[in-house]
């Protein structure tokens, strides 16, 4: 699999219209905005890589239906997103590590990294996927498992997962991954018996939170890594603190994301047109 680093996508146009972001905000239980949410920096690139996620994931080797998770993403935000307007993205594989774990066996992390831009570069994206290689042989996983925190800060209102939120979300991302989806589907490939919550909503939880407790603030770069899945019917809980780090805490207090965000001062009042990324001004519908 080494052979795909370097491995560029076809690239294409990305667009992302007012009406789109209304509904991710819905999506993601965040209160409506004409902002584009953040998490539009995992969105966007992947609508204008030119070809779909299950494309992408064949071209990997591992098709949806064998069990490809997230396991990290990062996004610098170089110049606001701009809604109803053209982008053209660009990227390529950057590294495949072999790795190994008590959940998924042997796997091949891949780093694909996208870029959307105009006339200059609007956003950076890092995807982090695992890729389950179970016809591979399986290296001891390394070191003991660790029980891993979430920051200690200011903690947001907790939220109850919801199967719908995920359909129009799957619209959303064009991901039509079945484990978020059927339970059925999910249940075979060993998430239990409910339908699995998609990552960039569970980070979009984190950081609908994060922003909102940093009014006057711009959000210019975050970075996250997906620890645990999120089924329908969890309550979830995300927290950050003032040194940028953030999490979604599951029922355990154990984070199911955790990451770090930048911020700077917010200079200007909010963009007529949508542009900006902050979303502290939003209101409760």
């Amino acid at each position: 699999m080494s052979s795909l680093v370097g491995w560029r996508v076809p690239g294409g146009t990305s667009r992302v219209d007012g009406y789109e972001n209304l509904l991710l905000h819905d999506a993601v239980r965040a209160p409506r905005s004409p902002a584009p949410h953040p998490i539009w920096a995992f969105l966007a690139p992947q609508r204008g890589m030119g070809l779909s996620l299950g494309e992408l994931f064949d071209v990997l080797g591992t098709p949806l239906d064998a069990g490809p998770v997230l396991g990290s993403f990062a996004a610098r935000l170089h110049a606001p997103l701009r809604l109803g307007a053209d982008h053209t993205v660009t990227g390529e594989v950057t590294s495949v590590v072999r790795r190994a774990s008590r959940v998924l066996g042997p796997f091949d992390e891949v780093t694909l990294v996208l870029e959307l831009r105009r006339e200059s570069p609007v956003i950076t994206a890092t995807y982090g996927f695992l890729l389950p290689r179970r016809d591979a042989s399986d290296p001891a996983p390394s070191g003991p498992t660790r029980r891993r925190e979430g920051p200690e800060g200011t903690a947001g209102e907790p939220i109850t997962v919801r199967a719908e939120e995920m359909k129009l979300l799957a619209l959303l991302l064009r991901d039509p991954n079945p484990i978020h989806l059927d339970a059925d589907a999910a249940a075979a490939l060993g998430f239990g018996p409910a339908v699995v919550n998609q990552g960039p909503a569970n980070l979009a939880y984190a950081l609908t939170h994060l922003v909102r407790s940093r009014p006057g603030e711009r959000l210019v770069a975050f970075d996250a890594r997906f620890h645990a899945t999120v089924v329908a019917g969890d309550v979830v809980r995300p927290v950050c603190d003032a040194t940028g780090a953030f999490a979604l805490l599951g029922a355990d207090d154990r984070p199911a994301v955790r990451g770090h965000a930048e911020l700077v001062a917010a200079s200007g009042g909010p963009d007529p047109e949508g542009a900006s990324w902050d979303v502290s001004r939003a209101r409760s519908p």
